[in-house]
């Protein structure tokens, strides 16, 4: 398995995965009217896959600028850290098919590393009920800050569980 940044011409295969999650998993709880937007989403800085020996896509994960996050003011809470201190962990999927292979735990520690590498700390967003997630991040030393209850236009609140990275090693 590689973990490379993602590009342009691997959209197509990232938007056939996250349908795949969203099926198999209700992830993300909503779909879109433009799945390729919301894979980038506005605030995206960088994004990583992890592809196959064959070249095939098995993961996502994406680094977000953090201000104007609703993570935000739980991660400053806890940290005292000012927006450029902080990075958003997004959209990470694992095919289906590939779960069990540490893909996941790789793709997490390569964001965790450039958030680190860019002197931020990382910040992300789980439901609280999807035991795969929040058992990977709490594996990977990610601490439990506090709830979020975010609205979304045309759709029922997302209640989530707000999540603070490790500090640098």
């Amino acid at each position: 398995m590689l973990i490379r940044p993602r590009t342009e011409a691997d959209v197509v295969a990232c938007v056939a995965l996250m349908r795949r999650t969203h099926e198999a998993d209700g992830y993300p709880r909503y779909w879109r009217d433009d799945p390729a937007a919301f894979l980038r989403g506005a605030a995206e800085e960088a994004a990583w896959v992890a592809e196959d020996d064959d070249g095939t896509v098995l993961g996502h994960v994406g680094l977000h600028a953090a201000a104007g996050d609703p993570t935000l003011p739980a991660a400053r809470r806890a940290t005292g850290l000012p927006p450029d201190r902080l990075a958003v962990v997004a959209r990470l999927l694992v095919s289906p098919g590939a779960r069990r292979r540490g893909v996941g735990r790789a793709l997490l520690a390569r964001v965790t590393a450039q958030a680190h590498a860019d002197g931020r700390r990382p910040v992300l967003d789980v439901l609280p009920e999807d035991a795969g997630p929040v058992g990977l991040y709490e594996a990977a030393g990610w601490r439990r800050l506090e709830p979020l209850t975010l609205a979304v236009e045309g759709h029922p609140d997302l209640h989530l569980q707000v999540y603070l990275g490790p500090p640098p090693a």
